[in-house]
């Protein structure tokens, strides 16, 4: 029973992975569509680079036109390696190891060849016994046996010790496998000097040949390590051809060499082909896969907005890519990764741009074979103008950043110019491409950051300065036709960006929202107090239930509003948002007392409630600015208790609960509050007036 739960519960669960990706891939299939397409304008390039018109050439066939190398190309040619590995094994000495038992048994097969001769000369045997074992001990040497049969037996121990002598000697020198002839004859030579009657050197020559062996072992193992390692000691011949070079001439033959450099260049098709396909796929692939990894884990991205944004980055990254592929032909150091930086930055965050531009600059590897050194430069410089964007609040600082980025481009490129020992010629042009690559960059990113995020219709910091200008049109009309909702929006914004500052939040978006939270008063400006000051209250002659409708609605109105003016997705959040689900509580209350039987729900705002920090960050500004007015001798306390109790109200009615805002951004925020508020109601001192008549 268990074990077919188990069987169960896995095929449940798998069949809920499977229907999970199906349904996650229905979903996204707009921006699975895009990457497609995205990945297709980055293969076929790389494709073209790698394999150009294809040519059915061989060794010794005419070249029909002249071919030029497309690109920049290293390979290892085998052969040439192969001879010097050859050449450098022949100067690898044979290994050999000692064998120091031969020592003992050599010397002790000369002391028993002595002992034998000693013991039949000394033996009781007649004179023909003697010599027949004689002759059978020297191998029938009549010569020498005859000599010794009837010569002195005092001698032998003299040419016993001269014997051992020499052959330890040799021994000690070392006697090679292969050698024991040459051993053999240097001994026969040392034989040849001692003091001695012929028949005695005869009789340790045959002493000498009979008994010496060798005690240097060949090692084969040991020889074929030391030949392994001299071989892997050699580095492989690596020819490169530079982009522009000249393969073959038309007309004339190729050659082996050239062969070679057109397979390098995948002119000539070989069966390796495959695996430049598959490191152009995995290129492909892995630059993707990060960059989507960034793009979901982006701050800015939302499932609401994945294929605006996914769209975005396709354009982007297909822009930068094609154009790439051209400056690359002029000057790597042309290549507009700083382009690719700033835009991303611009449509997205500071990690995902660092994310993209270190994965772009991996796959940009591949086909443009780009340097290390020229990499390293690029991206280095590429990260201090995304430093300097961070903190823009205006459109110049986007050429500040394409300046400093520039300079320390130019920097980095005269470093390596020198350090390689260029011509001052081309580290000039080094240093120049490098600043313009940066400059050109800032310049072009403004251009597409201002034509993109209006097709988008995005809230980039540029679209968002464009924005918060106080000449802006909307603002325009909100301040001729409801002054004092443009001056409560005004105050809002400032309470709300210190506070977004102060907790790390989008501090200008946030600016920008607070400014058209309210936009929606200009259809009904004066069903609203703020800008009642010269007029009697139109409420006082309405119902609250129609008071209420006209108050709810401006929400509504100016939702209408900025569709219509095509505000950014993230600027129309702040002015859905600003109430949540509150309650119209001064209506409430007064239709209650009117009538008893009023629900809360009839008097409550649309929503929906706030998403991020910066939505409920204006929310709580919105109703401390309002509630503000009321305080009257406003102080630190009662400024302090005013906004704990707004702050509190908004908690226990959950109107953050969808935000992520914390409990500790709380307390930064509500310190944040009153001190700006504090500054804002501050009191002048009354000064004696002046007599400017000059009279005392």
């Amino acid at each position: 029973m268990t074990r077919n739960s188990r069987f169960s519960y896995n095929i449940f669960t798998e069949k809920n992975i499977i229907r999970n990706f199906i349904v996650y891939f229905k979903s996204n299939i707009v921006p699975i569509i895009l990457v497609i397409f995205l990945a297709i304008v980055i293969i076929v390039p790389m494709f073209y680079s790698y394999f150009p018109a294809n040519l059915n050439l061989k060794e010794g066939d005419v070249s029909p036109h002249e071919i030029i190398a497309n690109r920049d190309v290293s390979y290892i040619d085998v052969a040439k390696t192969e001879e010097l590995q050859e050449k450098m094994v022949e100067s690898v000495s044979p290994v050999y190891f000692l064998d120091r038992s031969k020592e003992d048994e050599v010397l002790a097969s000369v002391n028993d060849f002595f002992y034998s001769l000693e013991s039949i000369l000394s033996s009781k045997d007649d004179e023909i016994a003697k010599r027949e074992k004689l002759l059978d001990l020297l191998s029938n040497n009549t010569q020498i046996a005859d000599f010794f049969l009837y010569g002195s037996i005092g001698r032998i121990e003299q040419l016993h010790k001269a014997l051992e002598g020499i052959v330890y000697n040799l021994l000690l020198t070392g006697v090679r496998s292969d050698k024991i002839s040459q051993a053999t004859n240097i001994g026969i030579e040392t034989i040849a000097e001692l003091d001695s009657e012929e028949e005695e050197k005869e009789l340790l020559i045959y002493v000498l040949n009979h008994t010496i062996q060798p005690n240097l072992i060949y090692d084969k193992e040991a020889t074929e390590i030391e030949i392994e390692k001299v071989k892997k000691a050699v580095s492989p011949i690596v020819i490169t051809i530079s982009k522009g070079d000249v393969v073959a001439r038309a007309g004339e033959e190729i050659t082996t060499d050239e062969v070679k450099v057109l397979k390098a260049l995948g002119v000539i098709r070989t069966g390796d082909d495959w695996k430049v396909v598959l490191s152009i796929f995995a290129f492909t692939c892995i630059f993707l896969l990060l960059s989507f990894i960034a793009i979901k884990r982006s701050v800015v991205v939302n499932p609401s907005n994945i294929v605006k944004k996914t769209a975005e980055f396709v354009i982007i990254v297909s822009i930068v890519y094609i154009v790439s592929i051209f400056l690359e032909n002029i000057s790597p150091y042309l290549v507009p990764i700083p382009l690719l930086a700033m835009l991303v930055f611009a449509f997205f965050d500071f990690p995902t741009a660092l994310t993209v531009t270190l994965a772009f600059s991996f796959l940009l590897s591949f086909p443009l074979a780009l340097r290390s050194p020229i990499m390293f430069a690029v991206i280095v410089s590429s990260i201090v103008s995304m430093f300097l964007l961070r903190k823009m609040a205006k459109t110049v600082t986007f050429l500040y950043a394409g300046i400093v980025g520039g300079l320390s481009m130019s920097f980095i490129a005269l470093f390596i110019g020198l350090s390689s020992k260029l011509g001052f010629k081309q580290i000039g042009l080094n240093v120049s491409f490098g600043f313009i690559n940066f400059l050109g960059g800032a310049v072009v990113a403004l251009g597409m950051v201002f034509v993109m995020d209006h097709l988008f219709n995005e809230a980039t910091v540029l679209r968002l300065l464009e924005l918060g200008d106080t000449g802006a049109p909307l603002l325009r009309e909100l301040l001729i036709k409801a002054p004092g909702t443009y001056q409560h929006s005004m105050i809002v914004s400032n309470l709300a960006s210190s506070a977004a500052e102060k907790i790390g939040a989008n501090a200008l978006l946030t600016r920008v929202g607070a400014y058209y939270h309210d936009i929606g008063k200009m259809f009904h400006p004066y069903f609203f107090t703020e800008n009642q000051q010269a007029i009697p209250n139109i409420h006082d002659e309405l119902t609250p239930n129609l008071s209420k409708t006209v108050i709810i609605n401006h929400v509504k109105d100016g939702i209408h509003l900025a569709k219509k003016s095509r505000l950014p997705q993230e600027i129309t959040d702040f002015i859905a948002t600003h109430h949540g689900t509150t309650i119209v509580s001064y209506f409430y209350h007064k239709s209650k007392e009117s009538n008893g039987a009023v629900r809360k729900s009839d008097f409550r705002y649309p929503g929906p409630l706030p998403q991020n920090k910066e939505t409920a960050i204006v929310m709580l500004a919105d109703a401390v600015e309002a509630l503000g007015h009321t305080v009257s001798n406003p102080d630190f306390n009662k400024i302090e208790e005013m906004v704990n109790s707004i702050i509190k109200n908004r908690v226990s009615d959950g109107q953050l609960s969808e935000s992520d805002i914390t409990f500790k951004d709380l307390a930064e925020i509500k310190d944040s509050f009153v001190r700006t508020l504090l500054s804002l109601f501050h009191t002048r001192e009354s000064y004696p007036e002046i007599d400017e008549s000059g009279n005392d």
